[in-house]
């Protein structure tokens, strides 16, 4: 098939897409309900392990993601937002639905959505990635699917598919308040409405009290099983590139676990992802020891704590919340001892800025700014740069009229010690992205 036709009319679905009207308040997951039942159920052809949490989801499925694959299981994932391309929200054993299979799942879904009386456009772009995904893992015959809820869980559309065999909460934080609600038991309640009844449900250990108790009478309203141990963990090595890990629990008993991703923060999602298996284990799902380590040293997962260049070092994080950036300056705390940061950052104007800078600028020797490619929610450059010099009046800060701008600068005036730190937005991560990751 000639890939220039397909391109152009795969182009031309995304730009009607970006058009089509985002979800508002409504909840829309029983009308998406009567979609996938008139589509006759493809999530009912695989096994769900359905992903909703604050920070750590896109971590966490991936880790699965690669153990399942590592056992020789078939499986898709589909996590939002997407970094380069909105075709990597739609994987398939790591590769990315192609322009063609974009188009032919949704001419699949199109004469369904016409018979009952919608229009096109009457679905989100968010809710049609989700459909498309839904039929592609069917026509790919998965074994298993990673499901992310992409906000919240009451009203997300992945709340649409029947009970998943498993059902995991990554940690709960505050964030999208103004849509999820103002304190951790609000947030916390719109995420365990995708606990269904015949699920089992695994969360962190730490979760925090307000969240946990939430999550534990939703199971028990669903009668479901939910499962929390207790975790003791040693970090035994870690740099940028990777870490080893043991972990003990009544569930697990690891020693000398290597990863392939950095950060502290990761042990917390690993310590889910080793409960997850255990659960699953007991399920009758075969998934040998050899698997979780080998799998665990193929995770596939960009901008989280990533190094994108070693000379000079420029790490990426897509950091976007207060918990988010405690994980990631906890984290650089423990990698580096010597280096003098340069950051470069750029945040929504919905996000809680200043506990964010209040986290970065103790580790900062100079900032830039940069308006995230988001006109609607983004906080301008020059207005953040406003905010710095406001809590650290002291602080080199300087607003950057775009990401080439920026990391030129950043690498000109970088000191021999000195290291490049990406961070605050998808948005942000993204533009680096598209420029290489680290050219001038």
């Amino acid at each position: 098939m000639n890939q220039e036709p397909v391109h152009n009319m795969y182009q031309q679905l995304v730009d009607q897409f970006n058009q089509a009207r985002l979800v508002g308040d409504n909840n829309r997951v029983p009308l998406l309900r009567k979609v996938v039942a008139a589509l006759d159920h493809p999530d009912q052809h695989y096994h769900v392990i359905h992903i909703a949490g604050t920070n750590g989801k896109g971590s966490t499925g991936a880790m699965l993601s690669a153990i399942l694959e590592a056992q020789g299981y078939r499986v898709g994932r589909f996590n939002s937002p997407a970094i380069l391309n909105d075709r990597e929200q739609i994987q398939f054993n790591h590769q990315w639905i192609s322009e063609a299979d974009f188009i032919d799942s949704y001419n699949e879904i199109k004469p369904v959505i016409k018979r009952l009386g919608l229009t096109t456009t009457a679905i989100s772009i968010f809710e049609w990635q989700f459909l498309i995904s839904l039929i592609w893992y069917r026509n790919q015959r998965a074994d298993y699917v990673i499901l992310e809820a992409g906000l919240g869980g009451l009203t997300d559309a992945t709340n649409a598919i029947s009970a998943p065999q498993l059902t995991v909460f990554t940690k709960i934080a505050m964030d999208h308040m103004q849509i999820l609600g103002d304190t951790l038991t609000k947030i916390a309640t719109q995420k365990s409405k995708i606990i269904k009844p015949g699920t089992a449900v695994v969360t962190l250990y730490d979760q925090s009290p307000e969240a946990l108790n939430v999550l534990q009478k939703e199971a028990q309203k669903q009668a479901v099983s939910l499962t929390d141990p207790k975790t003791a963990a040693t970090i035994v090595t870690r740099s940028f590139t990777g870490m080893t890990v043991n972990l003990h629990s009544a569930l697990f008993d690891w020693s000398g676990l290597q990863l392939n991703v950095a950060g502290d923060f990761q042990v917390q999602n690993l310590t889910l992802v080793l409960s997850a298996v255990a659960v699953l284990k007991t399920q009758r799902v075969r998934l040998t020891d050899e698997a979780v380590r080998a799998g665990l040293q193929q995770i596939q997962l960009p901008c989280r704590l990533t190094v994108v260049s070693q000379q000079p070092l420029i790490v990426v994080d897509v950091a976007h919340n207060p918990d988010g950036m405690m994980a990631l300056t906890t984290s650089l705390k423990q990698l580096i001892t010597q280096y003098a940061i340069t950051w470069v950052v750029g945040f929504l104007a919905d996000k809680a800025v200043t506990p964010m800078l209040q986290l970065l600028l103790p580790m900062a020797d100079r900032v830039l700014t940069v308006t995230p490619d988001n006109p609607k929610r983004a906080l301008a450059g020059r207005e953040l740069a406003r905010q710095i010099q406001a809590i650290a009046p002291t602080m080199p800060v300087q607003a950057m009229t775009s990401m080439p701008q920026a990391m030129k600068t950043a690498r000109q005036t970088l000191p021999e010690n000195g290291m490049i730190v990406v961070a605050g937005s998808f948005y942000v991560a993204r533009e680096l992205a598209a420029m290489g990751g680290t050219h001038d």
